[in-house]
């Protein structure tokens, strides 16, 4: 009981005076300990947002009893309770997420609108008959029938996900990818939409492409600058290199087609790691009909990379956040978007739910 309280009192003062440049240093001198304690992996569900990821305990706080807990599980591979990305490896980069939410959680009320993991599903070729039990009957949609979707098994074996194929020499909606529109049952004024994904090893990311995100209205996409009456939208997009960006229709955007709104984490650009699961969060909150008090903040593997204010989506109230839109393709319109070689990507673990109090996410 000595050496553990002598050991919380060391780890406190080193959290409280390690800036995030030597954090890398307090893990290396915690390793020996978490090598003497070892540990046992807790199951849960890694892949899941919470609105307090790093409040392994759940006691409402990020605090010591939390850091013990990684300190326990530090290294371990697979679905563990402090695997805070959820990348399936407790290592540097949850820690680095654990001092960055250091503190009380945000309190906030949520009501889940959609969730979709595909564990249900074998492997093999998509149906139209799948799509409508899992998205609640699209009214259409793209890639299904031209057998560019499909259930493949990831993670030895351990997990399903959606697979969506772009075949080589092609572009645009028509020849790659998939495109289909989950519509809620009513419009909601604050939605978080998470999901995993993949880019499978070696991607060649060309000039970029298209990733689902939130719509409202009419889902405005393909140029035109929205009016404030007709609709918005917010998908993402992978760019050169593989970086992310978030691709908005709004009233305010300076060119004809969606403006880019880039990700980025301590000033550094925000890239796809092909062969790697990441983890996106689109947080939407609409602005105040004719008020630019609209929000889009969003996270990678657990960390803020979008803080966007200012933002109008709207002039009337006939709409607000309104469906998901499962818009993936590579392109642009022409063939220097078009792909080098038949491509892959990998989606699992949708989550969409209504932010029904005013609090944000930490």
């Amino acid at each position: 009981m000595a050496f553990q309280n002598g050991l919380n009192t060391f780890l406190h003062s080193e959290i409280e005076r390690t800036l995030m440049s030597r954090y890398q240093a307090c893990v290396l001198r915690a390793l020996p300990v978490v090598a003497a304690i070892g540990g046992i992996p807790v199951a849960v569900n890694a892949t899941t947002h919470q609105n307090c990821t790093a409040d392994i305990n759940q006691s409402g706080v990020v605090d010591l009893d939390d850091f013990s807990i990684f300190l326990i599980h530090f290294g371990q591979i697979g679905v563990n309770i402090a695997d805070i990305n959820g990348d399936l490896v407790v290592d540097l980069a949850d820690f680095s997420q654990l001092l960055l939410s250091w503190g009380p959680c945000q309190n906030e009320e949520a009501e889940i609108i959609f969730e979709q993991d595909f564990e249900h599903h074998q492997s093999g070729l998509y149906t139209e008959e799948m799509l409508d039990a899992d998205w609640q009957s699209p009214t259409w949609s793209q890639g299904i029938d031209e057998g560019r979707v499909s259930i493949v098994s990831t993670d030895d074996e351990n997990n399903h996900a959606l697979a969506i194929q772009y075949p080589q020499g092609a572009f645009g909606t028509s020849q790659t990818g998939a495109q289909w529109k989950l519509l809620f049952d009513q419009s909601y004024e604050s939605v978080r939409l998470t999901y995993r994904i993949q880019f499978q090893a070696p991607f060649d990311f060309v000039k970029g492409g298209k990733l689902p995100g939130l719509i409202g209205g009419e889902g405005n996409t393909g140029g035109g600058i929205p009016t404030g009456t007709d609709g918005w939208s917010a998908r993402m997009m992978w760019r050169t290199q593989g970086n992310a960006v978030q691709y908005v229709y709004h009233p305010d955007q300076p060119n004809n087609y969606g403006e880019d709104l880039p990700w980025t984490i301590e000033d550094q650009v925000v890239q796809f790691t092909p062969g790697q699961w990441h983890e996106v969060v689109h947080e939407i909150k609409m602005n105040t009909p004719g008020q630019n008090d609209g929000h889009v903040t969003c996270w990678f593997d657990g960390v803020k990379a979008l803080e966007a204010e200012a933002m109008r989506f709207r002039d009337i109230a006939d709409f607000g956040i309104d469906g998901l839109y499962f818009s993936t393709f590579f392109g642009g319109s022409n063939s220097t978007w078009a792909t080098s070689k038949d491509e892959t990507v990998l989606f699992d673990d949708f989550h969409i739910e209504a932010i029904l109090s005013n609090q944000r996410s930490p």
